[in-house]
């Protein structure tokens, strides 16, 4: 199993292309940073084929929420700034991109 994602949603929504923890794409082991006009930043790690992601949301520098999942089934775009984050098939996380970057636990 893996993480399902398109590729192509993920550099939309993050607006650059993700930096490899292994030094190979075709690891799994991503890192997709986004920041926002207010100094937010949003993190996303992920390690593909473990099916595990964290996210993490900093306002200059200090931490506002930190979260890692596991048995994640999919990666999606349901709107021009929305991400879903989809574990066991379910929807359980909504991340915002537009004004100022924020997560909702579903």
């Amino acid at each position: 199993m893996f993480i399902k994602y398109d590729e192509y949603e993920l550099l939309e929504l993050f607006q650059n292309e993700p930096v490899s923890i292994a030094d190979d794409l075709d690891a799994g082991e991503l890192i997709y940073l986004y920041e926002d006009a207010q100094k937010f930043k949003l993190i996303l790690t992920m390690d593909v084929y473990k099916q595990i992601c964290s996210i993490d949301i900093t306002y200059n520098d200090n931490t506002v929420f930190s979260g890692e999942f596991n048995n994640v089934s999919s990666i999606r775009k349901i709107a021009d700034d929305i991400m879903i984050i989809d574990i066991e098939r379910e929807e359980k996380i909504r991340i915002k991109f537009s004004k100022q970057v924020g997560v909702e636990l579903l």
